[in-house]
């Protein structure tokens, strides 16, 4: 399913994928097709795109798991000088963000497996929050549009 609107100042993509490997790469593919209409410059969005294919994967690999009936819904909005990305998903409850961040000074062998694409998300976007509401786990972040 897809939803694209505009308002005056606003630009909005809503998509709601099955919670499926396969799934996330036409999204994206739909998402930059979308910030490119929208004058979204295509750093920002090349950045957008990478973080939210790190969570995404998270959700379907880390979340759902075998669980084929699972659904992902993302919601992009533009909000004055930023890019926020919603993802909200009824898989089990997990905050990414309350994990601890990896010891990157750490040779590659000696590191804990994991963790990596949620330390990129950290570092890249410029606001992140984590919240659960019921069943459904509700991940936002923000990424600034250059002036």
């Amino acid at each position: 399913m897809s939803i694209e609107e505009a308002a005056p100042g606003k630009a909005r993509f809503h998509h709601i994928i099955p919670g499926l490997i396969a799934e996330i790469e036409a999204l994206t593919e739909a998402l930059r097709g979308w910030a490119e209409r929208h004058g979204i410059p295509p750093r920002t969005a090349n950045s957008i795109v990478l973080m939210l294919d790190e969570l995404l994967t998270n959700v379907v690999i880390h979340g759902y798991g075998d669980d084929a009936s699972g659904e992902i819904e993302v919601t992009v909005l533009t909000i004055e000088n930023c890019v926020e990305v919603i993802i909200r998903d009824s898989a089990h409850a997990f905050d990414p963000f309350a994990i601890a961040e990896p010891d990157t000074t750490l040779d590659v062998d000696e590191r804990d497996i994991g963790g990596l694409g949620v330390h990129f998300v950290r570092k890249m976007a410029d606001s992140f929050v984590y919240r659960r509401d019921g069943d459904i786990n509700e991940v936002r972040f923000c990424k600034r549009i250059p002036s």
